[in-house]
């Protein structure tokens, strides 16, 4: 009898360590389920992200009919020019370089 006892002792021992390992395994599909959402949404998100920005042409118009483009405006200016300030109602632009500040004139 003693050895019968002995075997059932052993049994349920063993038995502790086969749940460890069975909570052990839900962990391990938590992660890999995880992992799994995080590529679909990159997935995702690459699909709806545009391959290429469209170009924003930006055009400035006065109330007596002239109109000028950002790139115009650019090539009116000093090289080097930090900022930029468009007065329609003065027909001027007026610029920032380090210290220096001027106008030119926009028509």
């Amino acid at each position: 009898m003693a050895v019968k006892e002995e075997a059932k002792k052993t049994v349920k021992k063993a038995a502790p360590a086969k749940k460890a390992a069975e909570k052990k395994a839900p962990a391990k599909k938590a992660a890999s389920v995880v992992a799994a959402a995080k590529a679909e949404v990159k997935k995702t998100v690459a699909k709806k992200a545009p391959a290429k920005a469209a170009k924003l042409e930006i055009v400035i118009e006065s109330p007596m009919g002239g109109s000028i483009t950002t790139e115009e405006i650019a090539a009116k200016l000093p090289k080097g020019v930090q900022s930029v300030y468009v007065k329609v109602e003065q027909n001027k632009l007026w610029w920032v370089k380090g210290e220096e500040t001027g106008s030119v004139e926009i028509w």
